[in-house]
């Protein structure tokens, strides 16, 4: 009964959330352009990537719900395996209630101005299969809600000087493996470079490939939930002045 009752509580929390940003977005992202090209005459096409701003909502709505969330979760009595499947249905949720809604608005299209999104498009990951588009946008904001629940957890449970060494830690490994390609022979930079191509699905031949990407953002989405998963165990309520 808690399990039920703590994901319809984060559900509507995020449904709502979802819904005064599409709200904003309607009005900023579309509205407020299409009376531009109106008003101004305009023969020049305008276009906004419809993916981009649900991406940054999607982590910024995880990362701000774990420390209220959590703390009411807790103080209501559930068990941490079970807040961490309730965040983990809510993300999933959420994440194709969106994508089904930026596919949609990415159809709309108002005179010289269109809604795209490029991740999507015929110089990215094309597809004519509506559903392996589907997917790969819902994963890809399944995966930064994952991120924004662990960077969330990380704000809540780490403070002062032990957060902003792990902070320097973590931004240092790109730096240390560019600098190591860098040193490395030709054989080596080919090696990553191929590595590379593999892992977002690009090849010569057929361009930018879906299924390699979201295998990719999957298994990324994985670790980031199990990371989260072992986070939330040691996750403590901090109180105020702690």
């Amino acid at each position: 009964m808690k399990f039920q009752v703590a994901t319809r509580y984060i559900l509507i929390h995020q449904l709502i959330s979802l819904g005064i940003f599409f709200i904003w977005w309607i009005l900023f992202g579309i509205l407020f352009p299409v009376f531009g090209l109106y008003f101004s005459g305009s023969s020049d096409p305008v276009s906004s990537d419809v993916l981009i701003p649900i991406v940054f909502f999607s982590i910024i709505i995880s990362f701000l719900s774990m420390n209220s969330d959590f703390k009411f979760f807790i103080q209501c009595g559930l068990k941490r395996f079970s807040i961490f499947i309730v965040n983990l249905s809510a993300i999933a949720i959420s994440s194709l209630l969106s994508s089904i809604i930026a596919l949609l608005l990415s159809k709309i299209s108002v005179d010289k101005f269109n809604l795209t999104i490029f991740l999507i498009s015929k110089d990215a990951y094309h597809s004519d299969n509506f559903l392996l588009s589907l997917l790969l946008v819902f994963i890809l904001l399944f995966f930064f809600s994952s991120l924004g629940l662990v960077l969330g957890t990380f704000n809540d449970i780490f403070s002062g000087f032990k957060k902003i060494i792990i902070l320097l830690l973590v931004m240092s490994i790109p730096i240390v493996l560019s600098i190591l390609i860098q040193l490395g022979n030709s054989a080596m930079k080919n090696k990553w470079f191929n590595f590379l191509k593999s892992i977002i699905g690009y090849s010569r031949e057929k361009g930018f490939s879906p299924l390699p990407f979201i295998t990719t953002l999957f298994i990324g989405s994985i670790v980031l939930l199990f990371l989260f998963y072992f986070m939330n165990r040691s996750h403590e309520v901090r109180r105020k002045g702690v």
